[in-house]
């Protein structure tokens, strides 16, 4: 009985194993390294060659950028990119409009 369960929890565990490799094969890390606090949606992971969609807040005094990935806003405080083959490093940015503006 002993036997049978170790050898379950080995199968099990193979298993796990086999599944987290090809996660990290097929899936790339996308880490907002500065501005986090304005981020209202950003995924954590993401495949290549799949449509990512960040939102973040909308500010009346100001703008947010997105910068580290190629890609476009969609429309205010929704930003979209393509995820690339590689780890993506995300800056957000408030950018204060001038008094008056």
């Amino acid at each position: 009985m002993k036997k049978k369960l170790l050898m379950s929890v080995g199968i099990l565990l193979a298993v796990l194993l086999i599944a987290l490799a090809v996660f990290a094969i097929s899936f790339r890390r996308i880490t907002v390294v500065s501005g986090k606090e304005f981020v209202d949606h950003c995924p954590r992971f993401a495949r290549p060659g799949r449509e990512v969609t960040v939102t973040t807040a909308v500010i009346s005094d100001g703008e947010i950028y997105v910068s580290g990935a190629d890609g476009d806003y969609v429309r205010p405080g929704v930003f979209v990119f393509t995820m690339p083959d590689e780890n993506v490093r995300l800056k957000v940015t408030v950018i204060a409009f001038p008094d008056g503006a």
